[in-house]
């Protein structure tokens, strides 16, 4: 679980939705250390490698967005590949 600080420092969100009817939504961790800048790129491939390997096989839908309110579509991901 992320605290709100870090919540609010991440570039980019996920929004999940599994088989068993869940919704959730996870933030990048786009620093390689505390003192380093963030790197959307980074976070981004972290978020891909949770949902292709850590979540693999339980959710149908999962879409990439910026941290922001209104945020641009970055991903989207249909059972198990991007689309």
């Amino acid at each position: 679980m992320l605290s709100e600080k870090m919540q609010r420092e991440a570039l980019t969100k996920c929004i999940v939705w599994f088989y068993d009817g869940n919704v959730r939504t996870f933030y990048s961790l786009d620093k390689t250390h505390k003192r380093a800048k963030p790197n959307q790129a980074l976070g981004i491939r972290r978020l891909e490698k949770m949902l292709m390997e850590t979540f693999k096989g339980q959710w149908e839908t999962a879409i990439i967005y910026e941290n922001k309110s209104y945020g641009n579509e970055l991903a989207r991901f249909k059972r198990g590949a991007r689309v």
